[in-house]
């Protein structure tokens, strides 16, 4: 049996097969085959992604990013809904009514939101990882545990067989030689939900871990920024050329004593040229002063490279320059719309098909945040009042889709040019268009008879 029989599976058939399932030929992540890159023993692969992405996300830029993305999520409204188009019934409502209750209550110390908090914070750091399990209690079957997705690790070769194990928990982050307890765990026992995925890697890469480099730059910048600011270092040094040791020392004693306020000065004396000319004393500077001492635009230049690595715009890190009430406008829309809808998304797919369809087996339920779609009211009432003067739409039907009772009479029924031919009729018209409005002819107006 050759390498890639082995790396196929071709060995060990799947349990279960369908007599019509194809098999599949191709390599599953070939780029796990290199040598180092897979662990001999069980086929586990361990992420190689260090256990400072943790220490990293406590930090403020890295930790502003984070909670852009998942403080607007937690706080959004849920509700189990059927799917598509299909309508509610009985037993559909009392399936809803079980998971909602598992997801009210997840496990023993948490509810939703605080386990939803914990499984977006994961996500953005390395991946979303939730332990599922099935209690004895047919009212309340579904447990769910966050689990740190930092300490899973895979089995690249697993060939979908529910009966074997998927994943492994190991003590020890981004080594499969942890040396501690080893958690297998199978398929539905844990919701993995890889961010960014490619075919390259089981595993996925999270933002922060696309922004670690940038993210330890700007920690280096912002420690030697603070060591500047706090040890009041001097940034230049005074040089006098052809004085003597001792007069230099007597100068040095006076400025230290005199003019030093909080830092020494470097001072040198450098050899006169052999001419005997001096060139008169000269200030070296050993790096710039003052807020360029502080790299503040290097620093903006790497919050802005978090930015684009988060899909945020760099007015969440406090970049507010140049920053009008139009642009900050567009610029959040478009956070909503390209960041935090389509990772909300991704959560609610996540949780109905691995716990609702999988776990539980209600095939005929999803999951659904509420508020998503955002609707900008300005555009929508021109909206309305277009469609409104074409004559294709009534204010009753206006105000049925924003949920308002209809208006108790017949001018809310009326289309914009109905209301106009009525409107006509009321000043005085000599022949109402509409007879239903009480068309007819009007009798002439009497001529006066009286001069003057």
């Amino acid at each position: 049996m050759g390498l890639l029989d082995f790396i196929r599976g071709r060995s060990a058939p799947r349990l279960g097969r369908r007599p019509d399932e194809p098999k599949r030929d191709s390599i599953i992540f070939p780029s796990l085959t290199q040598i180092g890159r897979i662990n001999n023993i069980n086929g586990i692969v361990y992420k190689a992604t260090p256990r400072n992405l943790r220490y990293f996300s406590r930090t403020p830029h890295a930790r502003r990013a984070i909670n852009a993305i998942k403080n607007p999520i937690k706080m959004l409204e849920w509700e189990i809904v059927p799917i598509r188009d299909i309508e509610w019934n009985s037993e559909l409502e009392r399936q809803a009514e079980i998971v909602y209750r598992c997801f009210e209550n997840p496990n023993e110390t948490d509810d939703f939101q605080a386990l939803l908090e914990i499984f977006l914070e994961d996500r953005m750091v390395c991946a979303g990882a939730l332990e599922t399990q099935i209690g004895g209690d047919p009212d309340r079957p579904l447990w769910m545990w966050p689990v740190d997705a930092l300490s899973i690790q895979m089995y690249a070769e697993w060939d979908g067989d529910p009966g074997t194990p998927r994943y492994a928990q190991t003590v020890g982050y981004g080594s499969e030689f942890g040396g501690g307890q080893t958690v297998q765990l199978l398929d539905n026992e844990l919701l993995y939900m890889r961010p960014n995925p490619s075919s390259a890697t089981p595993f996925g890469y999270a933002p922060l871990e696309i922004a670690f480099d940038t993210i330890g730059r700007l920690l280096s910048v912002g420690k030697f920024a603070g060591n500047v600011a706090g040890n009041q270092r001097p940034s230049i040094g005074l040089d006098f050329p052809g004085i003597p040791q001792d007069q230099l020392m007597a100068m040095r004693s006076f400025w230290r004593n005199e003019v030093e306020g909080n830092g020494q000065v470097p001072m040198f004396a450098s050899h006169i040229s052999a001419d005997g000319k001096s060139p008169g004393m000269s200030v070296h500077r050993f790096y710039p002063e003052g807020d360029n001492g502080l790299y503040l635009k290097y620093q903006e230049m790497l919050q802005r490279e978090l930015a684009t690595a988060f899909d945020l715009s760099p007015q969440n890190f406090g970049i507010e320059r140049d920053v009008n009430r139009d642009t900050a406008e567009v610029s959040q829309d478009r956070d909503w719309n390209q960041v935090i809808k389509p990772t909300a998304h991704d959560v609610a797919k996540a949780l109905t098909r691995h716990c609702i369809q999988k776990k539980l087996g209600f095939s005929q339920l999803c999951f659904r945040f509420r508020g998503l779609d955002r609707e900008d009211e300005l555009a929508t009432a021109r909206i309305h009042d277009l469609r409104y003067k074409s004559n294709s739409i009534t204010p009753n039907q206006i105000r049925a889709r924003f949920g308002e009772d209809p208006l108790d009479n017949e001018w809310a029924d009326l289309t914009f040019a109905d209301w106009q031919i009525a409107l006509w009729a009321a000043r005085g018209a000599s022949q109402v268009m509409d007879k239903n409005l009480g068309g007819g002819k009007k009798p002439a107006a009497k001529k006066s008879n009286s001069k003057g």
